[in-house]
């Protein structure tokens, strides 16, 4: 009995040795890529809505408003790509007054994505489509048309670096480094999908002297993380 609890614990100190002796002879650092650029691009969510007593009414001007938006939109950009219309849903619509719900019709409701390439035209856009019978622009996000471009080159940014801190480290510890053993990236508080959000735009009432929104961006700023382990040896 003695004799196996001395070679479990032999075989266990062993282990914590080589476990020690891998951890001392790499280095693991990690890296930041930065990169900020103004956007290029804006996308646009429209909505329109409309409450009448006939479904077939309140159907029928939110399909007419729909196809007069699209008409201006593919003047704008290319119809086929960059405009995407939601299906028309249709529901009762009721008001709660004095405690209860009452009844005033029926909604008919349709949303439209449109992405403008073209930035230096949004105050135009906005300006046309404040003249159609939309009840408001819920989303403008701004982004880039390059930017998976932009998070490659901040990767390499990272990359550069993490080597650099990596060779520091070494030169300050008076060891040489070696082979890369591992590698990994990450994105630091990026969505791809939304840069920059104006926010939601109402258009109830119409009183814009039929003039369009006006834009000041904030500047993208792409970054990328990346964590590395290096060999090292005296």
């Amino acid at each position: 009995m003695n004799k196996a609890i001395l070679l479990f614990a032999l075989g266990i100190f062993l282990l914590s040795c080589n476990e020690s002796k891998k951890g001392a002879n790499s280095i693991k650092v990690s890296g930041e890529g930065k990169i900020r650029v103004m956007p290029d691009q804006v996308i646009l969510t429209i909505d329109v809505s409309f409450v009448q007593p006939r479904m077939a009414d309140a159907v029928r001007l939110s399909q007419q408003t729909v196809d007069s938006v699209v008409d201006i939109l593919s003047k704008f950009g290319d119809r086929q790509h960059d405009i995407k219309t939601s299906s028309i849903s249709a529901n009762k619509e009721y008001n709660y007054v004095r405690d209860r719900n009452v009844f005033v019709g029926y909604k008919a409701e349709q949303s439209i994505d449109f992405l403008l390439t073209d930035i230096n035209k949004f105050t135009e856009l906005t300006a046309k489509l404040l003249s159609t019978k939309i009840n408001s622009i819920s989303q403008v996000q701004f982004g880039h048309s390059k930017a998976d471009s932009l998070l490659r080159e901040a990767d390499l940014l990272a990359y550069d670096d993490a080597f650099k801190s990596a060779h520091k480290l070494s030169e300050r510890a008076d060891v040489k480094l070696g082979k890369l053993l591992y590698l990994t990236n990450s994105e630091i508080d990026f969505d791809p999908t939304v840069y920059t959000n104006m926010g939601n735009i109402n258009t109830f009432n119409k009183a814009y002297g039929g003039e369009g929104f006006k834009v000041s961006p904030e500047v993208l700023v792409f970054r990328r993380k990346v964590v590395s382990e290096y060999e090292i040896s005296n």
